[in-house]
């Protein structure tokens, strides 16, 4: 293949790319569907009651569907292939609550945030010797597999090493609920967790866990749609936007989260992300 066919056939899947994109609101119009991938393991956000996944983000689907004038298609999937199955044209979005950070920003869309959490350190109510992030050097730490979390868990460890003494081991469960098991059955000293979700676990097990301290600066959530789409991106922050503007946004905050979290409408995105 000379010069010239090689830049023509890079140019030709560029643009093959950017249209199937493109079109991808237009065939979810056109089809009267959007398909999306949920992991219903997230309370208060996302969690199956009477076998229906219902919550916050079920809510917010309701109302982005309305807007779209489509009905909705909804995988519970685990978190851990999630994001690969979006990239691979699987589904339409990701409308499971997503934190925002640089790794991901650079290869995947956001839509504008519509809650924000504190990433906790939680422990046995009854455990005394940790109390601040510092004393989890030398602990058993568990968090989710892939999730920000773990990110949050793997900054925390190194940081410790650096001092002197990092985790014991850092463990690693598919969903946030398996973490919640881990602590109470012994097999990890403290998990790292958001705090609503630090939230959940206390209101369903009284007297069972506890807060030992906090880390980092508050995460945005989002949805996640692959990059170059925006048609739809622009169609869900318009819904996102009518319901922050209105109020309903911070009303369903307080129903299902307890506590309305603002947000910002711009500048939530790292440098280098991809739209």
């Amino acid at each position: 293949m000379n010069k010239i066919t090689r830049l023509l056939a890079c140019a030709a899947a560029v643009f093959a790319t950017t249209a199937s994109h493109a079109e991808d609101l237009d065939k979810i119009r056109s089809e009267g569907r959007i398909v999306v991938a949920t992991e219903a393991a997230f309370a208060p956000f996302e969690f199956v009651q009477d076998g229906k996944i219902v919550g916050f983000g079920s809510e917010l689907l309701k109302q982005v569907a309305a807007d779209l004038e489509v009905e909705v298609e909804q995988l519970d999937l685990p978190f851990q292939g999630i994001l690969a199955g979006l990239a691979a044209g699987q589904y339409d979005l990701v409308a499971t609550s997503v934190a925002i950070n640089p790794e991901r920003a650079a290869t995947y869309a956001f839509t504008r945030p519509f809650a924000a959490i504190e990433n906790v350190i939680v422990t046995a109510a009854d455990a005394d010797d940790i109390t601040s992030v510092d004393d989890l050097a030398g602990k058993l730490v568990g968090t989710q597999l892939g999730s920000s979390t773990e990110a949050v868990a793997r900054d925390i460890d190194k940081m410790l090493a650096d001092k002197g003494e990092g985790f014991s081991d850092l463990r690693l469960y598919q969903t946030f609920p398996d973490t919640a098991f881990a602590l109470r059955s012994g097999q990890v000293d403290a998990i790292i967790v958001a705090n609503l979700t630090a939230g959940e676990f206390m209101a369903s097990a009284p007297g069972e866990f506890r807060v030992a301290g906090s880390y980092g600066d508050p995460v945005m959530l989002s949805w996640v749609l692959r990059p170059g789409n925006p048609g739809l991106l622009g169609s869900i922050n318009g819904t996102i936007g009518r319901l922050a503007d209105s109020g309903a946004l911070a009303e369903m905050q307080e129903r299902w989260i307890g506590v309305a979290t603002p947000v910002p409408a711009e500048n939530y995105l790292p440098d280098g992300a991809v739209q």
